[in-house]
């Protein structure tokens, strides 16, 4: 988790020595090249890196079906016209129609793959623009003169009318050579058109067309586009939803013998149709109606459901959509529809409905709608804590707190995601403990914060009401939080559920099992407490003539900070080595340090066992965080590990290794019994995560071992519980035994942990 406190904001530091001062000059100058983004390690050419963009919210992107051809559809989304193919689902822009107003393009089915539209010349008359998408051999330009009125186009064809200046009008078929040689459109004896030609589909040659007869009511007809000619078709009463493919020509009616449904024809147009009923849903719906081969594909109006409903073969009724928007033919062979719509999870996408080679439709899904963005995601707090990133999402007013696994190699790895947990914010969460996600939240009842563990949001442990109101988690540790509010602190046991610690707010930090705090009576001396009795266990003497008010751990690194003393530093436990730092908008790593500079940027140092210091480069373009400090909200790094986490101004997640030069895997505490009467519980606690781990029982009489115990990917912990038995199942004897514990570290650095120990079994 990010570890920190708020701080004052200060620019200069000083160490406790000379040779410390001197250092100092390394950290104060600044880095002789800036690199442009995440920094890199030391001798490492390119740095792994995590990227992981603030999740915004999406909304249903337009889409819009403009025509159809033999090999693939031709569509619009936003401001490009698309062509997505048949074959293989590949969708590229259609760059011959940039500019093309939508308006001027022409719809329906092409089976040459092309994109239609007409341009208005300055003699009144009409240039026709083919755009052969899948063969240029098909891209022509045809003229069509003025004296033709209101076109119509199907297949590939154009239908008109021409004002014979007596009241009434003549169909042709301008073909866009010589006007003298365009077919005229012989109707039945009777039969007009008016101004505007009534065209249904095409397929081939022939164009399903529409006019009146003689004593006013509507006829249908086939029409051979080349001569002219028209084939009247067997239609009684009210019809619609006409189409024509290469081998049948279909209408919906509710009127006529067979009452309500599809009249399906062959091609030759003779005969009686076969009728199939549709179970519409109302006596008087709009329906649209296609024929796939031996299937009806229908719907009723739009936004309802596309149905299937089998005239002949071994297909069943069904919905094939729950939602659609749009349908059409595609005429070829026995028919295809494509189609607009939502599948039953809401996603939206194009679809070609076909009958496959044992009879069923199937679907193909052509295209997924993309989404449009319709409200940015920002980043508002953010932790990092043994391979889990944890990161909070404000969108639309709402805070989501999210996670990911980010690797527990050397290097960051994007893993898997984590549960998301609603309404988290800044210092209301830390991750680290042994019962998962530590989290605040407020009771109902009191109003006061309330402490939650668990990393299922869904089965949270029972809440912890504790003293405070609107405070913040300072810290985590496996079996304990280090919270604050209203100027007061509180040490939580959480595998207790119990408050085992308050005092007023001063600098403290967890390190496993001990609190870490300064001493307020004794100036330069750092108290290492027991948190559950409050016994003193050791002290550290940092070498200042302060009370430090902020102070962070990592291994044996201890980071100080007096802010109205302008002094801080840190100091190595283990060597009582010191190395200098600022003040504030600092974090302590695993033998790193980062600090925020006043123009933004992350400066990070190596602090190498020897004492001395090194340059690990600096993070430009980070996010300005609005506290002028960032830690936490901003900007993070794992305390037990080399990585650091960081938003960039686009509030997208970045999560590096500055260095790789990481503290060895150890055993930070434990707690084994010492003796055993039936049942034994150990538990080990490890400083970073471990691949796998092995406990060995051995019987120390004879040295043999009578019990081995392991396990894979630990993040910290490691625990057993014996019963007293041995491989086999039977008691042990009474006596003295040693046991022993290796742990393998899961990033591959150092050596094994180890650490042993002796148990005395009192009850064979």
């Amino acid at each position: 988790m990010s570890r920190h406190l708020d701080t004052n904001s200060r620019s200069r530091r000083r160490g406790r020595t000379a040779g410390a001062a001197a250092v100092a000059v390394v950290l104060a100058a600044g880095l002789a090249t800036a690199l442009p983004a995440t920094a890199h390690a030391a001798g490492k050419t390119e740095a792994a890196e995590v990227l992981i963009p603030a999740p915004d919210a999406f909304g249903e992107g337009p889409e819009k079906i403009l025509a159809t051809g033999r090999q693939g559809v031709l569509h619009r989304e936003g401001d490009d016209y698309l062509w997505t193919n048949s074959y293989n689902t590949r969708t590229r822009v259609v760059t011959e129609l940039a500019g093309v107003p939508e308006e001027l393009l022409v719809g329906g089915h092409d089976e040459f793959n092309r994109a239609i539209y007409t341009e208005k010349r300055a003699d009144g008359g009409t240039d026709i623009v083919r755009i052969g998408i899948e063969d240029p051999a098909f891209t022509n330009r045809s003229t069509v003169p003025a004296r033709y009125l209101n076109l119509r186009f199907a297949g590939g064809w154009t239908v008109a009318t021409v004002d014979k200046g007596d009241g009434t009008y003549e169909m042709r078929v301008p073909r866009g050579g010589d006007p003298s040689a365009d077919p005229l459109v012989r109707l039945p004896a009777g039969a007009t058109t008016g101004a505007e030609p009534v065209v249904l589909g095409a397929q081939g040659s022939e164009v399903l067309i529409g006019y009146r007869l003689a004593d006013g009511s509507p006829g249908y007809g086939i029409l051979t586009a080349y001569d002219g000619r028209v084939k009247p078709l067997p239609v009684t009463g009210d019809a619609s939803s006409f189409r024509i493919t290469q081998m049948n020509i279909s209408w919906f009616s509710r009127n006529g013998d067979g009452g309500q449904g599809v009249r399906i024809l062959p091609r030759s147009g003779t005969g009686t149709p076969k009728v199939v009923p549709l179970d519409t849903g109302s006596p008087d719906s709009e329906v649209a109606a296609f024929v796939v081969q031996d299937g009806i594909v229908w719907h009723e109006g739009l936004g309802g459901p596309l149905r299937l409903t089998p005239h002949t073969g071994v297909d069943t009724a069904r919905t094939l959509l729950p939602t659609v928007e749009f349908a059409q033919l595609r005429g070829e062979g026995y028919g295809q529809v494509l189609t607009l719509g939502k599948n039953a999870d809401g996603d939206r996408a194009i679809h070609l409905f076909h009958q496959n080679g044992i009879g069923i439709i199937s679907d193909l899904v052509m295209r997924e709608v993309p989404g449009v963005k319709t409200a940015d995601g920002e980043i508002g707090a953010l932790s990092l804590d043994r391979g889990r990133l944890r990161y909070v999402n404000s969108l639309v007013g709402k805070d989501t707190l999210h996670g990911k696994a980010v690797g527990t190699g050397l290097d960051p790895a994007e893993g898997a995601p984590l549960a998301d947990f609603p309404g988290l914010a800044a210092g209301r969460f830390a991750d680290g403990t042994d019962e998962g996600l530590a989290r605040l939240v407020t009771d109902p009842a009191t109003g006061k914060d309330t402490l939650v563990t668990g990393d299922d949001p869904e089965q949270p442990s029972d809440g912890l009401v504790l003293p405070g109101t609107g405070g913040r988690v300072l810290d985590a540790s496996p079996e304990f939080v280090l919270y604050q509010a209203g100027g007061r602190q509180y040490v939580v046991d959480t595998a207790r559920d119990l408050v085992v610690r308050d005092q007023p707010a001063q600098g403290a930090v967890l390190d496993g099992d001990r609190l870490v705090k300064s001493a307020p009576s004794k100036p330069g001396t750092v108290n290492v407490v027991d948190p559950r009795t409050g016994t003193v266990t050791g002290t550290h003497d940092i070498g200042t003539d302060c009370v430090p008010g902020e102070l962070q751990r990592s291994g044996t690194l201890l980071y100080w900070s007096c802010a109205a003393q302008d002094a801080a530093g840190v100091y190595d436990t283990a060597t009582h080595r010191d190395y200098p730092a600022p003040v504030s908008r600092v974090l302590l790593g695993d033998r790193f340090l980062a600090a925020r500079e006043a123009s933004g940027d992350l400066r990070l140092t190596a602090l190498r066992p020897d004492g001395s210091t090194g340059d690990l480069g600096t993070v430009t373009g980070l996010k300005p965080p609005k506290d002028d400090d960032g830690r936490g909200t901003t900007w993070t790094l794992d305390p037990a590990a080399g990585k650091l986490a960081w938003v960039g101004t686009d509030d997208t997640v970045h999560v590096t290794a500055p260095q790789q030069a990481v503290s060895p895997l150890g055993v930070t505490h434990s707690a084994v019994p010492a003796t055993s009467a039936g049942g034994w519980n150990a538990a080990w606690w490890l400083s970073r995560p471990a691949a796998s781990w092995k406990l060995t029982l051995v019987r120390r009489s004879n040295g043999e071992t009578v019990r081995t115990w392991t396990g894979e990917g630990t993040r910290g912990t490691v625990r057993v519980a014996w019963d007293g038995t041995s491989a086999s199942g039977d008691p042990v004897p009474a006596g003295g035994y040693t046991w022993r514990l290796s742990a393998a570290p899961a990033d591959g650095s150092g050596g094994d942990a180890t650490a042993s120990g002796t148990l005395r079994v009192t009850a064979g």
